[in-house]
């Protein structure tokens, strides 16, 4: 692939080492991988459908060079193996990423927005015109419905969507940059299994991503086992639900607007039609993931994410 690239594009940089801060401003920059290192391809030459297309299929590098020196210099560490920042009063830390979906973003009124949500020690950082990320620090976390609240907000006042990712909390012994790359991995696969989900972790992507790495032969079990929830919708929402409460009946029923005893009728029902009984572990697991594939579709199609 890397060598089509090179023909295709007259006017190209490759480089095993990462891009210079002097030379983003005339080259739109991609890490094939790990071995074959970084290829700049010059601006002047790439259409914006074209841009779109590397885009989907490299890791794409293009930071805010008008950002201040704190996001500067942790853009360089994350991104182009540059020096670690000061980290002298930082004790933990936690990476949200985001990516946003719609035309003529305007970088100022997604900041502007940030502002009012987060807490004031957080670092926002741009990767490009449509992705970046912020930086929580010290246990000053954002709670999962702070992020919904955010993205419905701003889906309502400005008509584009967007999309998180919470990372898990870091200390600063930890491989900060690899595991960044990490995260940015798993958010692009979760993006695709579940693109309705305005945020997710890695609590949410891995059992989606373990369904859509099951062959027929585990596909055809789940058929036959919970056929139910191919037609009756109403009872795949009630246990789902159940399971996402912890099993705690009262929670379920409150977050479904309906009473106890007809949650508990609708348990009995699913007992019944599958013979799975919701009293451990084992069979709560293996109910959700039936419940995250029949919510989801078939994704058995999926095995290349």
């Amino acid at each position: 692939m890397k060598h089509k690239l090179l023909a295709y594009y007259n006017n190209t940089l490759e480089q095993s080492t990462p891009p210079l801060p002097s030379q983003l401003e005339e080259y739109h920059w991609f890490k094939i991988n790990d071995q074959e290192g970084w290829i700049g391809i010059s601006k002047q030459e790439t259409e914006a459908s074209q841009l779109e297309l590397l885009q989907a299929c490299f890791d794409y590098f293009q930071p805010d060079v008008h950002s201040n020196n704190e996001a500067y210099y942790w853009n360089q560490y994350l991104h182009l193996q540059g020096e670690q920042p000061t980290l002298k009063d930082i004790e933990s830390l936690r990476m949200v990423q985001f990516t946003i979906h719609g035309d003529a973003i305007d970088k100022h009124i997604i900041e502007s927005a940030f502002k009012g949500f987060i807490h004031s020690n957080s670092l926002l950082l741009w990767n490009g015109p449509t992705e970046g990320l912020l930086i929580e620090k010290n246990n000053q976390f954002l709670e999962e419905e702070d992020f919904i609240a955010l993205a419905q907000a701003l889906q309502s006042d400005f008509y584009f969507s967007i999309y998180f990712y919470m990372g898990k909390v870091l200390s600063t012994k930890d491989q900060i940059p690899t595991i960044y790359m990490q995260e940015r991995n798993l958010f692009r696969k979760g993006n695709a299994l579940m693109p309705s989900n305005d945020v997710l972790s890695l609590e949410t992507i891995l059992p989606n991503l373990l369904i859509s790495r099951l062959h027929d032969e585990e596909i055809s079990l789940f058929k036959e086992w919970f056929s139910i929830f191919q037609h009756d919708k109403e009872l795949l929402l009630t246990i789902k639900t159940f399971i996402e409460n912890n099993g705690h009946s009262t929670n379920a029923a409150k977050q479904l607007f309906i009473h106890r005893n007809t949650l508990q009728y609708r348990l009995e029902k699913f007992t019944e039609k599958t013979g799975f009984q919701l009293k451990n572990y084992n069979n709560y697991f293996i109910t959700y993931l039936a419940c995250l594939y029949y919510s989801s579709g078939n994704l058995s199609t999926s095995d290349h994410l």
